[in-house]
Order: structure tokens, then C-alpha cells, then sequence
């Protein structure tokens, strides 16, 4: 049998590795774990927590990417047990970082008491604009084409999608 705290395969889904993680680890470490790297408190290379790989994630990557990759851990484990943390990513500096996160929230049904997400329907990132539209409830799929003022469908990459 391999070594429990690597996956026997990194070619899974992340939602399926987040499975598995869960399994293993308990689902309330994961939730705290991807918590914490939303947060910025753990680095994808935390040798405190278990490996980055368990989230589909890969060490070496741009700092932001432990972020990205712990709120989508919380979008396949979740909900979080502190929505706060979720939250507070909203206003991320990085794009992919509050993208994910509106789909946590979205996916959970987060509460949104400050407004956040209204505010981020003016994104300066077309794929964040779409999704906070998406998360109070307009659906692209539905419609002939993007909403009014979020321009067309495609985006460039401005942070690079690989290190």
C-alpha cells in the first residue's frame, strides 16, 4: 500500500482527490486546511498539512495558486466552517482567487450580508464579473449571450495559467 499522505494518483479529479483526502484526514481537517491556504495562513508546501496534491494542486507554483486551490478544496468539501474566510477572498488580488471563491459561495449558499459580490459584477475580469452574475442567479447558459456591459464571453489570462 502507498504512502497515505501522498494520492496513489494524480491524475484524479480534484473532487475525487478531495474525497479521498476527507476519508483519510477527516473531512473537518480538510475544511480547516483549505481554510487556512484561502487564506494565506498555510503554503501549498505546509509540511503541517497534508499534500497539496490532495487538492490537485502541484508545489512550485505562484503564490496565489494555494488560495485557488483551497477554496476549490472547500467548493468539493465544503461548506466552510468559518464562511468569513470565504468571504474575505472575495477581495483577493488575484482574479482566479475570487472567481473560486463566488463559486464556494454560490455552491453553499453563503451568506453575503456586506454586499461583496453585488460590488463584483464590476470586476475589472470578465471571468469574475460573469461569475458573481452567475452567483446572484443569472445564468449565460439561459440567455443568447453575455449579460449587458460584461462584454464577450472570452478572457486573457492576465496572471498566466502555469508557472
Amino acid at each position: 500500500m502507498g504512502d497515505p499522505r501522498h494520492p496513489a494518483s494524480h491524475n484524479a479529479l480534484p473532487k475525487d482527490l478531495a474525497a479521498q483526502a476527507s476519508e483519510l484526514f477527516g473531512r473537518e481537517t480538510i475544511v480547516l486546511w483549505c481554510e487556512e491556504l484561502l487564506a494565506g495562513r498555510a503554503d501549498a508546501d505546509d509540511p503541517a498539512w497534508p499534500d497539496i496534491a490532495w487538492l490537485g494542486g502541484t508545489i512550485g507554483w505562484a503564490d496565489y495558486w494555494g488560495r485557488v486551490w483551497g477554496a476549490r478544496g472547500l467548493l468539493h468539501v465544503g461548506p466552510p466552517s468559518h464562511p468569513a474566510v470565504v468571504l474575505d477572498a472575495l477581495s483577493d488580488v488575484s482574479w482566479r482567487v475570487r472567481e473560486m471563491s463566488l463559486k464556494v459561495v454560490r455552491r453553499h449558499g453563503l451568506d453575503d450580508p456586506d454586499g461583496i459580490i453585488d460590488r463584483l459584477v464590476d470586476d475589472p475580469v470578465e471571468r469574475v464579473r460573469v461569475q458573481a452574475w452567475t452567483t446572484l442567479g443569472w445564468h449565460p447558459d439561459a440567455y443568447d449571450g453575455p449579460h449587458p456591459g460584461t462584454g464577450s464571453m472570452d478572457i486573457t489570462d492576465r496572471e498566466g495559467s502555469r508557472p
